[in-house]
């Protein structure tokens, strides 16, 4: 026994205990996989199969031993093992075919959860278009963590019922609110506002169903919106109600500012119905609760991210180590290691497959560098031996098909040896150079075959379909059938090498194919053209004949044309047998030479005039180029339609010019005409500009026009008004149009201006004349009887009342007109309803006894006064009241002072008391005139005479 068998000794995993092969599956390195599929498919132990199952990463092996293996359990892992590799892979086509397994076992509930659970986008997306079953789609569209796969989900599934139940059960923003949108049913939208877990759902249903209401009922009056506005507004409205479904908060905010923002300035250009502008309020409310709950979700998703990192870091810390493991003590450490993760808790199945796998295949990669050690020790020698025996193969003058054939008997032995090169580094170095060579070798020799290979493939594959397309064509001629035929005989005659006997076979039959097809028709084409020369003899002696009659034909072009008809025709029937038809030929060669001789002299003077004719339309080309870059249109394009008039008088040029001449012209003129279209259109887009610029300043002056802010309005229009000038010209069709516009704008506002003192009073006489003519709506039309008094009386004159005195201030003659007919007003409407005015200030009763107590005090105040200033003193009694003054304050002209101050104080006092009840008297209500033209003559005579008073105290 050599050292290589030494080195390899008998596997476990064919032990006759099905515990020892049971536990050699986990021993298995990545090379030994058909030993995995043998055990996992042919050993009699279930438990065997089982374990050698879970170490399975082929797709198909795993979907057919879920399909045929009798025992439950081993079918079980099979079908975790497919459930997995889709979850875990990242490669879509891998995953794809795994999930089509479980879809052919029935496994729902396997491809749900690998749709949920993998941790990449096109895998996920992939499986969702695999699942057809509706509730699987509506689990997918309730639980997956991703949003994408959600709405892919949602967006397959067609059950009315299941995207409701999306709508009322699932969590995520997103997903309810799309599955919302698809939903039109009133009592469906009813249910989800009342029972849908996603608020944002829930509020949108509400939103919806009030819309259906408003939509039932008779639309109030809103302001008029043109088509185009109304457009407009409804666009941004269903742009703000689409980013509810939106999966990315961020993007969501941004493009809700962009909407709100377009929404801001529509609305600064026209007015909105209430409707509208209650409906985009609501979609930017539900946007924004989304963009909370999406925010919030997303939150979620980390800290459950974080969570598991956590929950996981232990267990990753034990397979890292094992994966770091060397040395002579390592044996013994990964035994401690091992039972130290099997006393961890059970892991979660988010990554429980994937951890657990990862945990195996370390251990399995630890066992596989042990026994590589191990055998390490053992190949030191063989590395000497094996080298020396590789490089006397280099160094041998055998051929290359030899050195091949020799080398790959060896490479097993070097394939395992290299593994163990440290074991003998200087004879490893040499065997790697010596394995490096012969690969190259062995490269080079296989691409030279396989290109060889390819190159015969290619040809012969080309060859049959040449021959196949010809042996099908209707237009089959005899010498392209016999060519065929010939090379048809010569590839089946040799033996090129292929690259699989398949391929030669394939080839053989097409052409054996091909050559039956074509060996009947050609012998039909043999003998129709046997026939066809016989036939053809005639036509030639006929052709002769009629060369020969136009000798005598006079007209030369006639003659001429005659003749290149005959040449012509006799092409078409030049094949004749042999003998008659060389006979044939020379009559008619000597008939056509004669009839040449006659018509090239005509011919070259024709040549002369058609050649005078070129140069003629040549010197038309050079003008037209000329004329192609010029600017003055009008009288160049006038120029140019002269030249082509010129050109259609001018005859034809020699033969083979005719299309050159004619397109370098026709260049020429179409340079120009493009240029001109070209600067047309420009010219018109500018007229255009600037007529959107002056229009832009038309509806500016017509904004300003109705202006009150003078200064300010006044200097802008003199602003647009310069501007108006720097602007270039419009069409003329509109200029004169848009040019009034502009002047009746700003001469309305300039007019204005002149008069803008009386538009000011107007407009502050508006404020009173709106409250007057309020108050005289309430009366009853003269004539008429007064019914009921309106709803509310009292508090609709009491406002009026209140903006009367708060009204701006009107000069003296025009506040007295308004005045009269304000109180005259207040007045009649108290007395046709005195009833609704009763116990309130505007009472009759009440106001005839506010009036009397305040005329009662003002007459008592005049009453207490002296009727006339005191008789002037002399100056001794001046003296000494003086004198008596000085003894009450001990100073001679303090006291008098004081006296004076006093006085001047309480006339102050009693004048702010009367301009006080003047005040009140003003504010009182109304009262019949029979009681207040009395009252009223008696406190303003009482007023004049306190006036009076206070006039000679001074």
């Amino acid at each position: 026994m050599g050292i290589l068998e030494k080195l390899r000794p008998q596997p476990r995993w064919k032990h006759a205990d099905p515990g020892v092969r049971a536990a050699a599956v986990y021993e298995l390195g990545p090379d030994e996989g058909d030993a995995l599929r043998q055990l996992a498919r042919e050993d009699a132990e279930a438990r065997v199969r089982r374990a050698a199952v879970t170490r399975l990463n082929d797709v198909a092996e795993l979907g057919e031993i879920a399909r045929t293996d009798p025992d439950d359990d081993v079918r079980a892992e099979a079908v975790r093992g497919l459930a997995g590799l889709a979850a875990e892979t990242t490669d879509v086509a891998r995953a794809t075919d795994a999930v089509r397994q479980l879809v052919a076992l029935g496994r729902t509930k396997e491809v749900v959860v690998v749709a949920r659970e993998s941790t990449v986008p096109n895998v996920r997306a992939a499986v969702v278009d695999l699942i057809e079953d509706p509730k699987a789609l509506g689990a997918v569209s309730r639980h997956a963590s991703d949003g994408s796969t959600r709405l892919h989900a949602l967006g397959r599934l067609q059950d009315a019922e299941e995207i409701l139940n999306v709508a009322l059960k699932s969590e995520h923003t997103d997903v309810a609110v799309a599955a919302l949108e698809r939903i039109a049913a009133s009592d469906s939208l009813s249910a989800i506002a009342q029972r849908a877990r996603n608020k944002v759902a829930a509020r949108r249903a509400r939103t919806r169903l009030r819309q259906m209401e408003e939509t039932s009922q008779p639309a109030p009056v809103a302001p008029r919106l043109s088509a185009e506005d109304r457009a407009k507004a409804l666009v941004l409205v269903h742009r703000a109600e689409a980013l509810v479904a939106t999966a990315d908060p961020d993007e969501a905010s941004g493009a809700l500012s962009e909407v709100r923002l377009a929404w801001a300035e529509l609305q600064a250009d026209v007015d909105i119905d209430a409707v509208l502008g209650q409906q985009f309020e609501s979609a930017s409310d539900a946007v924004r609760e989304a963009i909370d709950v999406r925010r919030q979700e997303r939150l979620a998703e980390q800290e459950r991210e974080r969570a598991l990192a956590r929950e996981q870091a232990d267990r990753v810390a034990i397979v890292s180590e094992i994966e770091q493991l060397t040395g002579p003590e390592a044996a013994d450490r990964i035994a401690e290691l091992r039972v130290k993760w099997d006393t961890l808790p059970p892991m979660p199945s988010e990554y429980a497959a994937s951890l657990t796998r990862r945990f195996q295949d370390a251990s399995r990669a630890f066992e596989d560098r042990e026994r590589r050690r191990v055998l390490a020790e053992a190949a030191a020698a063989r590395l000497e031996t094996l080298a020396t025996e590789l490089e006397q193969l280099l160094a041998s003058d055998q051929s290359v098909d030899e050195v091949v054939a020799r080398w790959r008997g060896l490479r097993r032995d070097a394939d395992v040896l290299r593994e163990h090169a440290t074991a003998n580094p200087g004879a490893a170095e040499r065997l790697e150079q010596a394995v490096a060579a012969l690969e190259q070798k062995e490269g080079e020799h296989q691409q030279t075959r396989a290109r060889q290979e390819q190159e015969h493939l290619r040809r012969l594959q080309q060859l049959c379909r040449q021959v196949e397309t010809l042996a099908a064509s209707e237009q089959l001629t005899l010498k392209a059938g016999d060519r065929a035929l010939r090379e048809i005989r010569t590839a089946l005659e040799s033996r090129v090498p292929l690259p699989s006997k398949r391929d030669r076979q394939e080839i053989h039959t097409r052409l054996d194919e091909a050559r039956a097809k074509l060996a009947p028709r050609l012998q039909e084409l043999r003998d129709a053209d046997e026939w066809q020369r016989w036939a053809n003899l005639q036509v030639q002696e006929e052709l002769c004949r009629e060369m020969e009659a136009l000798k005598t034909e006079e007209n030369l072009d006639v003659a001429g044309r005659r003749m290149r008809e005959f040449q012509a025709r006799w092409k078409q029937v030049a094949l004749a047998p042999r003998v008659q038809g060389e006979a044939m030929w020379r009559r008619f060669k000597a008939a056509q030479d004669d009839v040449y001789g006659r018509t090239a002299a005509h011919f070259a003077a024709q040549n002369e005039e058609r050649g005078a004719n070129l140069a003629r339309k040549q010197e038309l080309c050079e003008r037209a180029e000329a004329l192609a870059e010029s600017t003055d249109w009008i009288k160049t394009a006038t120029a140019i339609q002269a030249l082509q008039a010129e050109w259609k008088s001018i005859g034809a040029v020699p033969r083979g010019h005719e299309k050159a001449i004619w397109e370098r012209f026709r260049q020429a003129c179409d340079r120009f005409f493009t240029r001109r279209q070209e600067d047309l259109k420009r010219r018109k887009e500018e007229w255009a500009g600037n007529l959107s610029r002056k229009e832009a300043l038309c509806a500016e002056a017509e904004e300003l026009a109705e202006s009150n802010d003078w200064d300010q309005s006044a200097a802008r229009l003199k602003h647009l008004q310069a501007t108006w000038k720097t602007i270039g010209p419009v069409r003329k069709s509109r200029s004169e149009a848009v040019w009034q516009r502009f002047r009746t704008a700003c001469d309305r506002f300039f007019e204005r201006y002149k008069h803008r003192d009386q538009v000011e009073l107007q407009e502050k006489a508006a404020v009173r004349e709106t409250v007057i003519r309020d108050l005289e709506g309430l009366l009853p039309s003269e004539g008429t009887e007064p019914g009921a008094a309106p709803d509310n009386l009292h508090a609709i004159v009491q406002q009026a009342r209140t903006k009367w005195q708060q009204a701006p201030e009107l000069p003296r003659t025009v506040q007295q007109d308004l005045a009269a007919r304000y109180f005259q007003a207040v007045g009649r409407l108290v007395a046709t309803w005195p009833v609704a005015f009763a116990g309130t200030d505007l009472d009759p009763e009440t106001t005839r006894k506010r009036m009397e107590k305040l005329l009662a005090k003002v007459e008592e105040l005049v009453s207490t006064q002296p009727a006339k200033p005191a008789a002037p003193l002399s100056p001794a009694e001046m003296l000494a009241q003086q004198w008596r003054e000085r003894l009450a304050s001990n100073t001679i002209s303090g006291g008098a002072a004081r006296s004076a101050e006093n006085e001047g104080a309480r006339w102050r006092a009693l004048e702010q008391e009367v301009r006080t009840a003047q005040a009140q008297w003003m504010r009182l209500g109304p009262v019949p005139p029979e009681i207040a033209g009395p009252l009223n003559e008696r406190f303003q005579r009482a007023c004049r005479k306190f006036y009076d008073q206070r006039k000679r105290a001074s």
